[in-house]
């Protein structure tokens, strides 16, 4: 079973990028994902500075956790389309 799980996790794998090589987005289409990326981040990083300031516990701490959790997240998956249409393979 343990076999089965790794090649067909390999497989899928393989079946990805054969088709991220076949469509590439455009140049504008991958600027805008990584623009996208870079404010996504600088949010996160916005919300860090102000969770050091808040009181562990409080309702803005917990809100600001989960304003970064989330735009990381976000940023994470974007950042693996970008690196699967935009990202050219030599």
């Amino acid at each position: 079973m343990k076999y089965l799980l790794i090649s067909s996790a390999f497989l899928m794998t393989i079946g990805s990028q054969s088709i991220s090589a076949e469509h590439n987005f455009s140049n504008e289409d991958c600027d805008g994902i990584y623009e996208g990326i870079v404010s996504l981040l600088g949010e996160a990083d916005n919300n860090w500075k102000h969770l050091e300031q808040s009181p562990v516990g409080s309702p803005d701490y917990v809100d600001l956790t989960m304003k970064i959790k989330w735009t990381v997240e976000v940023a994470a998956n974007y950042t693996t389309i970008y690196e699967a249409f935009c990202v050219q393979t030599e």
